[in-house]
């Protein structure tokens, strides 16, 4: 039974309207209704939707999990410098300049937060 059928079927079960059938099919259609319900509602919308629409639901999903990781954390750590924003001399180990790639911050934007943030 699809989704939009069990809804209806449930709606239309809750008014308090007479039925025009005898008890006894009544009561009979109303256990078949109880046991197509007790699958749950994760079957049930699952079964509806199908594989295919499972899989665009758990890729939309992600896609929203993944924006909000680039909205809590939008930088990652320089793998030039390993985020001390700072190249230590090979000869003279003492000696130290600003990172070129982090610009001396340690970090740098994600590529996600590049793309659909637009940001530099």
């Amino acid at each position: 039974m699809n989704l939009a059928h069990q809804i209806a079927v449930t709606l239309l079960s809750s008014t308090a309207a007479p039925t025009p059938q005898p008890d006894h099919v009544t009561a009979a259609s109303a256990a078949g209704q109880a046991t197509e319900s007790s699958q749950g509602t994760a079957a049930a919308v699952a079964s509806s939707l199908g594989p295919t629409g499972l899989l665009l639901l758990l890729a939309m999903a992600t896609i929203a999990f993944y924006v909000v990781s680039l909205t809590l954390h939008p930088n990652a750590k320089c793998n030039r410098c390993k985020g001390a924003g700072r190249h230590h001399g090979s000869m003279f180990s003492y000696a130290q300049r600003p990172c070129n790639s982090c610009k001396g911050r340690g970090v740098h934007p994600r590529l996600g937060r590049k793309v659909l943030f637009k940001q530099p």
